[in-house]
């Protein structure tokens, strides 16, 4: 029997997402960014633990981490915040 894979996401779920509130979307991004935040200094703190490294080197490291989801959601938190204002506007 073959099975039919479906292309994500589902064109429902993208009309499903277009229309909702985009500052209820730059509210899901900006947690989603935290949460990414959170799981990747949890690897970093296993990480450090095993090998020994000294804790202070997280701080560091964050900060990179920090750049690098900012630089990666940019567009698309742009995006969302013009189209925040533009609600406003109209």
């Amino acid at each position: 029997m073959m099975s039919i894979q479906l292309s994500l996401p589902a064109n429902w779920a993208s009309n499903f997402l277009a229309r909702r509130d985009p500052g209820d979307r730059l509210a899901a991004l900006r947690d989603d960014v935290l949460e990414a935040k959170a799981e990747i200094r949890l690897t970093l703190e296993r990480l450090v633990e095993k090998h020994g490294i000294p804790m202070k080197e997280i701080t560091q490291a964050m900060g990179s981490v920090d750049d690098g989801l900012s630089d990666l959601v940019y567009e698309q938190e742009r995006a969302l915040i013009l189209e925040i204002e533009d609600e406003d506007h109209a």
